[in-house]
């Protein structure tokens, strides 16, 4: 029977074999978007510039840019992003920041623009090397309490093991400095902390609402989203399953005040998921820290 005229005529390419592969866990490519990827150049513009609108308002706000400045922005940013993105040399990060929460890292990083960065939470050295991309004249130190899941080492990025409060830090003008935590560690204590070294601004990946502390292991409790919410009552207690474990946490507001007030301005950046259809989701927020 000839084919029928009306039917689309799709062409199935196999993917490389060496390509897609498992060759030990850094060269492994589970995660969805090795395995899923646009690559008509038209509609990735397209997805690029949907991206853009989502993310555009958070950033004319942090930035306290007009809206189409901030659009230009962060659209110039997210096109630069991808073809990084594919480069990367931790190809695994599972457990560690995904491709929502590396757009977002790298957008922010690059629109800050900062000459100083503290990391907090190393683990296999792809947000360190996702940072250099973004930041390519920043000095850059790195801090992870095991360095022994390192993968990947930037040339000019100092890698500290051990708590960030444990080291000394060299000068630097609070004005172009920025402290990236995304190591589920207390989120209320680490604002306190980098507001006392003199950090003006901050990013905090994992900050999830009260209502979604499932949503992730070894959640940073209290969350920066629970210090801001009003709704949580002193003593309460707080209950969730995470793959058939259940967890409790009793809030304390004595533990949130100091976190609080130092607070100049807290922006959550928009969640990626319902763009990129890539999971998990991103859970990554600006603040801007009081002297």
């Amino acid at each position: 029977m000839p084919a029928d005229p009306l039917d689309p005529l799709v062409e199935i390419i196999p993917a490389d074999r060496d390509a897609t592969s498992e060759q030990g866990a850094n060269q492994a490519l589970p995660s969805r978007e090795d395995r899923c990827w646009l690559l008509s150049p038209k509609h990735g513009q397209r997805l690029e510039a949907e991206i853009a609108r989502k993310l555009a308002p958070a950033f004319a706000e942090i930035l306290q840019q007009d809206a189409d400045t901030a659009e230009r922005r962060v659209t110039e940013a997210v096109a630069a992003f991808f073809p990084i993105y594919a480069q990367r040399p931790v190809r695994n990060n599972k457990g560690g920041g995904l491709i929502n929460d590396s757009l977002c890292l790298y957008v922010a990083a690059r629109l800050l623009a900062p000459r100083f960065i503290v990391e907090s939470g190393s683990y296999q050295g792809h947000s360190a090397w996702l940072l250099r991309q973004a930041c390519p004249h920043a000095e850059i130190i790195s801090f992870d309490i095991r360095l022994s899941q390192l993968l990947h080492r930037e040339a000019d990025v100092t890698y500290c093991e051990g708590d960030w409060m444990e080291r000394e830090l060299p000068s630097f003008d609070p004005g172009t400095a920025l402290a990236w935590f995304d190591d589920h560690i207390n989120q209320a204590r680490r604002l306190r902390e980098a507001q006392a070294r003199g950090f003006r601004q901050a990013l905090f990946d994992d900050n999830f609402p009260v209502f979604n502390l499932y949503a992730t292991g070894g959640v940073p409790l209290p969350t920066l989203a629970m210090v801001m919410d009003d709704s949580l009552t002193d003593g309460e207690e707080i209950r969730w399953m995470r793959h058939g474990k259940i967890f409790t946490y009793r809030y304390e507001k004595k533990h949130v005040f100091e976190a609080r007030a130092v607070i100049k301005r807290y922006l959550p950046l928009p969640d990626l998921t319902s763009v990129t259809r890539y999971s998990p989701p991103s859970g990554m927020t600006y603040v801007e820290l009081g002297r």
